[in-house]
């Protein structure tokens, strides 16, 4: 069975051959262990006098002369990595949503900002440092807004390219410069500040809402027009210990928009999978019903319990994720204990189908050792039906 009819089978409950493997995207320190270093790493580029220099003063220029262009080649490293790994399916992003405003800050287009940092394997990444938007008169007046119709388009040239290099070895699972709606608004207000906004702006809530809908909507179908027959979205709905605010409120504020995404997906003959950080326990109900195919990441450090879900929810939704990433993949760990998890997730979690395995991340500290071990794991004792002893 090849690996897109596998995963395919995977989301909508049917047979398949194999217990499928995605990886939940790889950082850049893990697809230099893939393809090889580069002769100057991005950190010596970007992280020396000169460049703060320039960056300093022509940052907002240069993101799209320069920054982008060589994110977007990251990105496809990222992409090509994954497949040389030999998952069945891939977590193929496209970050557009960053301006450069000087050598240690990013601004996000819908309204947050961001530090340029090191990720300490010499390359560079960001960290979420804070809201851009403070008051109605920065909602009124973010600079930096996008047009989803040109963020569409420039998602369409990526993917189509993406899909065309990679979709005949692995499923493309695709999210464009989109992230989730929640998540965006969160990011763009604060943790402390979005309460009160939601209580006190509900307008400005409701417009902020209806732009991302836009963007994620518009973004989709032009992945879909590309090729790509799975759309997944990343939005963080739970800390570890449990949703980020009331249940009923996230269905209410947020579930008709992710309803009417997902109808748009399905209506296309793609399918649609959730991530979510944390311990999603209390909102998978909420997740189904707005009819999601797949739900990454069952964080096992938080107080998920996949193997509880999968008696629950196993027949109603495909489950995705299990591998942990804060011990398991990485260098600390024994290839030994990879596989034993390997294992037992597969026994537990294999029988009856619906079942996707796949880190619940992806980190810098991932090394891409630890992942082929996963990868040859699955190969070896994922094969239906399910025999582990």
């Amino acid at each position: 069975m090849h690996a897109i009819e596998r995963t395919i089978n995977a989301l909508e409950g049917k047979p398949t051959d194999r217990v499928p493997c995605f990886c939940a995207m790889v950082e850049d320190r893990t697809f230099n262990e893939v393809l090889g270093k580069p002769l100057i790493s991005q950190e010596t580029l970007m992280n020396n006098p000169l460049s703060h220099f320039i960056l300093d003063r022509l940052g907002k220029k240069l993101t799209k002369l320069v920054f982008q262009p060589e994110v977007n080649r990251a990105l496809e490293k990222r992409i090509r990595a994954q497949v040389e790994l030999g998952f069945d399916a891939v977590w193929a992003f496209l970050d557009e949503t960053f301006v450069v405003l000087d050598s240690k800050t990013m601004a996000r287009f819908t309204g947050s900002i961001f530090n340029l940092q090191p990720d300490g394997f010499g390359n560079m990444t960001y960290m979420y440092r804070g809201p851009g938007i403070k008051s109605r008169e920065d909602f009124e007046n973010w600079p930096y807004w996008p047009n989803a119709d040109d963020v569409a388009h420039s998602s369409y040239k990526f993917f189509k390219k993406m899909v065309n290099k990679y979709g005949d070895r692995s499923c493309i699972i695709g999210e464009a410069s989109a992230y989730g709606i929640q998540e965006t608004i969160l990011w763009a207000l604060g943790f402390e500040k979005m309460p009160i906004w939601i209580r006190r702006e509900k307008d400005l809530i409701k417009r902020f809402i209806e732009r991302n809908e836009e963007l994620c909507l518009k973004t989709n179908m032009a992945l879909i027009d590309a090729g790509v027959r799975v759309i997944i979205q990343c939005d963080d709905f739970s800390f570890k210990s449990g949703p980020i605010m009331n249940p009923k409120l996230i269905d209410e504020l947020f579930g008709q928009s992710y309803k009417r995404i997902i109808k748009a997906v399905h209506d296309r003959g793609a399918k649609y999978v959730l991530h979510s950080c944390g311990d999603n326990t209390l909102l998978f109900d909420a997740f189904i019903s707005w009819g999601v195919d797949g739900l990454h990441a069952y964080e096992m450090t938080s107080n998920v319990d996949i193997f509880k879900e999968k008696k629950i929810h196993g027949e109603m939704v495909t489950i995705i994720g299990g591998v942990g990433v804060d011990y398991l993949l990485t260098d600390r760990s024994k290839d030994e204990e990879v596989v034993e998890e390997i294992r037992k997730l597969i026994k537990e979690l294999g029988p009856g189908g619906r079942f996707i395995i796949s880190p619940v991340h992806s980190l810098s500290s991932i090394p891409a050792h630890k992942l082929k071990v996963m990868v040859d794991a699955v190969n070896r004792y994922g094969n239906y039906p399910i025999s582990i002893s």
